[in-house]
């Protein structure tokens, strides 16, 4: 089998490794997408899509699919987890927003928009979707790439796409000296239909964050405001696992002076399962011949952004234009996709980096933060999101 009969081999069922998978597929190129899971399926929590990612998702011929399925926020508030005073209030919506943003804000359970994308794959006859594959590496060889899996399988590709991940097996190989960078702080996730949340809660129709020293929870309306998504980030080191009641003692102390708002909040998360969060150093070489890295592998972000997705689904589109442009030579795409790429991610991870601390302040660096926020104007948090927000304004 010669390399142009050879499917491109996508690692990773999620956003980024199903949005790739298909893009792939529309331009009618054959693309087998690996996932260890049994099932391709995405743990059922709720995710933002900024304005920069709607138009990716037009691109992709689902973005009529996505718009009817999502929730649109009427505001970004943040507000001081100790005294409830607003920090800022940014409309997502109205003729300012409108004017400097193509495309809406949007909300939509992250089980929506992965089953969107999965349906219109599957109408690909050209994608193959292989579930309980374990990927353990790569090899190549002239004309063709070789990916590893658990059990000795081998399975022979044109090219290679690593969307596996904050903890990529195939970057480890690329970059065995390289690792994530934990916070030291877990995020805790829940659903709840809004009829069971607190009125505080009920109340709000935008994304609303409150912050405080070593934590902050946000919260946000889904599915036409029938259901409310809730995250609770919380600094924890070393303490025990939340069964223990060492962690629940941990958290009350955390939370001791917070407004009654941020109690209810965390009275309605489930805190059976915790997630570490952490971010990737960035790095210039995402590629080696025939294979590269996309979304979290290459670039993992922290949430101050709200925009892990919205890179992971911009990547895929990028790549899939430049494979598109050089059909027979994958190394070139994937150099000139890193070239397009790099700078715009890298940027996303490090100033996500630079607003944790921020959300996280206490004392007299938070009266500071407080103050110089408070200070901006709506068009002034326009303009500062406008690189983000609409990459054409970039230059």
């Amino acid at each position: 089998m010669t390399s142009k009969k050879l499917p491109v081999i996508v690692v990773g069922g999620g956003l980024g490794g199903i949005s790739t998978a298909l893009a792939l597929g529309r331009q009618g190129q054959a693309v087998s997408l690996l996932e260890q899971s049994a099932e391709i399926a995405p743990i059922g929590y709720g995710v933002q899509i900024g304005p920069n990612v709607l138009p990716m998702l037009d691109r992709l011929g689902v973005g009529d699919a996505v718009r009817e399925a999502a929730y649109l926020p009427e505001k970004l508030l943040l507000l001081n987890g100790n005294c409830g005073s607003t920090i800022f209030d940014i409309p997502l919506t109205g003729a300012a927003f409108e004017a400097r943003f193509e495309a809406p804000y949007i909300a939509i359970h992250r089980v929506d928009l992965h089953e969107i994308l999965l349906r219109a794959v599957r109408q690909l006859p050209c994608v193959d979707l292989n579930q309980a594959t374990t990927v353990t590496g790569y090899s190549q060889e002239a004309g063709e790439v070789q990916v590893h899996a658990e059990g000795g399988k081998a399975i022979s590709g044109s090219a290679l796409v690593a969307a596996d991940g904050l903890r990529s097996r195939l970057r480890a190989q690329l970059h065995p000296n390289d690792t994530w960078r934990d916070t030291g702080y877990v995020a805790h996730r829940s659903i709840v239909p809004a009829e069971d949340a607190p009125p505080s809660m009920r109340d709000r129709r935008g994304v609303t964050m409150l912050t405080g020293d070593g934590y902050h929870v946000i919260y946000y309306p889904l599915r036409g405001g029938s259901e409310i998504n809730i995250v609770g980030v919380f600094e924890v080191g070393s303490v025990a696992e939340p069964t223990n009641d060492q962690y629940e003692q941990h958290i009350a102390a955390l939370t001791a002076g917070a407004v009654r708002e941020v109690h209810d909040v965390i009275s309605m998360l489930s805190m059976k399962r915790r997630w570490s969060i952490a971010d990737r150093q960035p790095v210039r070489r995402w590629h080696e011949g025939r294979m590269t890295m996309l979304g979290d592998a290459a670039h993992a972000t922290l949430q101050s952004l709200a925009q892990g997705a919205g890179m992971a689904i911009e990547d895929a589109v990028v790549l899939s234009e430049l494979m598109a442009a050089y059909p027979d030579d994958p190394a070139a795409a994937f150099a000139q996709f890193e070239r397009r790429r790099f700078l715009r991610t890298a940027r996303v991870v490090l100033e996500s980096r630079a607003l944790w601390p921020l959300y996280h302040a206490a004392g007299i660096d938070a009266e500071v933060r407080d103050m110089q926020w408070r200070e901006r104007s709506i068009d002034d948090y326009y303009r500062c999101l406008s690189w983000l927000w609409n990459p054409k304004e970039e230059k």
